[in-house]
């Protein structure tokens, strides 16, 4: 076995870890500021305080929300590095996933594959944007890419303990885990029924006792999964989230705004995905397009079935959220769930149809489909997603301190003393702070305006001008008695047990 692998490898591992970088520098220049990175930061490690499993300070019982019960597993690194935990696990499971990946391609398909998917779509600008999730900076669901790889990598070794296994991972993700996991297991089944015999149908399979014992496991998972999240839901406090939605779209699909916007969202997604659709087709083009019709029916009922899902989930913000589009179909961690099963389908047809196996592929071939796939994404991404422009991120990442737009709410003095502030108080204490200032203390409990805090703030901080009115809420979010001390741009309310903390903040800020 040649070593040719190595060298992917070592490149993939080194501009992983230079992202980690990156997102680390972005996160400490104020960029992530959206609530939804700390509310998962704050349920992986609450039960580590002696909160309730899964509690946070934002919607209370995260766990009536969602099923992300794979969140503990990362609870501990999160619970000591904050939101550098959640980075860490990202990273750690990309080059995990990435390392087997390459390797197992070297062992069964032509080494241009490997750069050719490295580039393209393993470290694309799709896929960095995806995991930059401007303005929030991490969801759990981003960890379905790299779990789908070695979901594949499972499929492929015919081990029934490492499928359990990442199969388990995926489901733990969140509820929707098992639609993506029956999908990517069935599709698998699918081309590998379809090689058996290059003449078949693939509507011979529905004859096959184990693609329907497949479907029905993972079919049975995913109704039992929302069963248990609707009762978690209904026995406390009912937010009916799936009527909700339902009710949007029951309401929408009659309007013609609602189908324009969800007409250009299809496209969007589309566009999105075209990168790994090139890719498909290639393949198919370099085995002369043996049972493409088949293959690609597979590859289109599968993602009706997912952006279906993710349709639903996105309606329940229509007509409520101004925001709507961006948290949508193409939301980072709705798109994921499409984009991986995109990346891995490819990959399983590759790998079955025995890519590499017929003539040799010109270099001038593959360096020129590549460049274009490559290309293509720069345009396509800025399109869908107007929340990232590439060169204006790397452009104010390297110039600005902080995210420029937040920067006149920044100034030196008041940061320094905030900062201080945060390094000081006691690990794990109750702040309430303005927005632009969550990150400063990502590993404390920021308290939001919900008013649904385990436990009251010591401190909070808060502009002068208070433009956004939470001063209003100190008396509902605060322990009483506490006093008021002024800064430049901000004013900091601290409780008495905290006012050491303040005053040797101040002082070590003026030196």
């Amino acid at each position: 076995m040649t070593t040719k692998w190595i060298i992917p490898v070592a490149v993939s591992s080194l501009l992983l870890l230079l992202f980690f970088c990156f997102k680390v520098a972005r996160f400490q220049a104020l960029y992530y500021t959206y609530n939804d990175m700390y509310i998962f930061l704050q349920s992986s490690c609450s039960w580590l305080d002696g909160r309730p499993l899964l509690y946070e300070n934002i919607g209370g019982y995260d766990d009536r929300i969602h099923n992300n019960y794979e969140m503990l597993l990362w609870g501990p690194l999160i619970y000591v590095f904050g939101a550098y935990g959640a980075f860490a696990v990202q990273t750690g499971l990309s080059m995990l996933s990435y390392g087997l990946l390459l390797r197992w391609m070297n062992r069964r398909l032509p080494g241009w594959s490997m750069w050719l998917v490295l580039t393209v779509l393993l470290l694309g600008p799709v896929w960095f944007w995806f995991n930059d999730h401007p303005g929030i900076g991490w969801h759990p669901e981003l960890t379905y890419y790299p779990l789908s790889l070695l979901f594949l990598l499972a499929l492929l070794s015919y081990r029934t303990g490492w499928l359990l296994l990442t199969g388990a991972l995926l489901v733990l993700v969140k509820e929707d885990g098992a639609l993506l996991a029956g999908a990517l297991h069935l599709g698998f089944l699918s081309i590998q029924y379809l090689t058996a015999n290059p003449s078949r149908s693939i509507f011979g399979i529905l004859s096959k006792p184990r693609f329907w014992i497949v479907l029905g496991s993972w079919a049975a998972l995913f109704v039992l999964g929302m069963l248990f999240l609707s009762y978690k839901n209904n026995t406390a406090e009912p937010e009916p989230r799936l009527q909700m939605a339902l009710d949007a779209i029951g309401k929408g699909i009659h309007e013609s705004a609602f189908i324009k916007t969800h007409a250009l969202l299809l496209l969007q997604t589309f566009l999105l995905l075209l990168p790994s659709i090139g890719l498909l087709l290639y393949g198919l083009y370099r085995v002369n397009w043996r049972q493409a019709g088949s293959v690609l029916l597979v590859y289109s009922v599968a993602q009706v079935a997912l952006l279906f899902s993710n349709w639903v989930q996105g309606a329940t913000y229509y007509g409520t959220n101004p925001m709507f589009d961006l948290v949508s179909l193409t939301w980072p961690p709705r798109f994921v769930l499409v984009y991986a099963f995109s990346v891995v389908y490819l990959l399983t047809v590759w790998f079955l149809f025995g890519l590499g196996q017929e003539r040799p592929a010109p270099r001038w071939q593959v360096v020129g489909v590549g460049a274009l796939l490559v290309l293509i994404q720069f345009p396509i991404v800025p399109f869908a997603r107007a929340d990232f422009r590439l060169l204006t991120i790397l452009r104010d990442t390297a110039t600005h301190r902080f995210d420029p737009q937040k920067e006149p709410l920044l100034p030196t003095s008041d940061v320094a003393v905030i900062q201080q502030l945060a390094k000081t108080i006691p690990a794990r204490s109750n702040v309430f702070v303005f927005d632009y200032l969550i990150p400063i203390f990502h590993k404390h409990y920021n308290i939001w305006p919900t008013e649904k805090q385990w436990e009251d703030a010591d401190l909070a901080i808060i502009p002068n001008n208070d433009f956004q009115k939470l001063s209003e809420r100190l008396p509902r979010v605060m322990k009483q008695p506490y006093h008021a001390v002024k800064l430049d741009t901000y004013t900091v309310y601290v409780t008495p047990a905290y006012e050491p903390y303040l005053a040797t903040s101040l002082r070590q800020a003026a030196k």
